[in-house]
């Protein structure tokens, strides 16, 4: 059991080694008190004590919130060498680690973005919305026979 931050508490619930895969494998649960679930980031300082690893050995896999009380439940893989972490396992962490960030921007910030990119596209046009139904060309119908 290990602390974070303030108040906020690591207990491991299970482990497994997992050898064909190369990892282990640990189901913890993160009490968070009157807080929001913590993200990756910030739990990741705590496993890496718990689990004795570096951060970037560690992927945390899926993280469950319970509601009604301030925990979550979380399932991560810890590996001893990088080689070791499949390639889409490693790009997945990232993504999500890089989405957060990005939603913890300001909606000011993020218009020009949003705005740029609209500007480089074409605005579709849906036939439906001109007063056009898009037509299904007839099919022809071939008579059964032999030969």
């Amino acid at each position: 059991m290990g602390e974070v931050g303030v108040k906020m508490v690591v207990k491991v619930i299970e482990e497994k080694k997992n050898p064909l895969l190369k990892r282990e494998e640990v189901y913890c649960i993160f009490e968070h008190p009157d807080k929001a679930t913590p993200s990756r980031k910030e739990m990741l300082p705590s496993l890496e004590k718990i689990l004795k690893a570096k951060k970037d050995l560690i992927i945390i896999d899926k993280i469950f919130s319970v509601k009604g009380r301030g925990e979550s439940k979380v399932h991560v893989f810890a590996y001893k060498k990088k080689e070791d972490i499949p390639k889409e396992k490693l790009e997945k962490m990232q993504r999500r680690m890089e989405k957060k960030e990005a939603k913890g921007k300001t909606i000011e910030e993020a218009k020009p973005e949003v705005a740029k990119e609209e500007a480089g596209k074409e605005p579709e046009e849906k036939p439906e919305e001109k007063g056009e139904k898009e037509e299904e060309p007839e099919k022809e119908e071939k008579p059964e026979g032999k030969g």
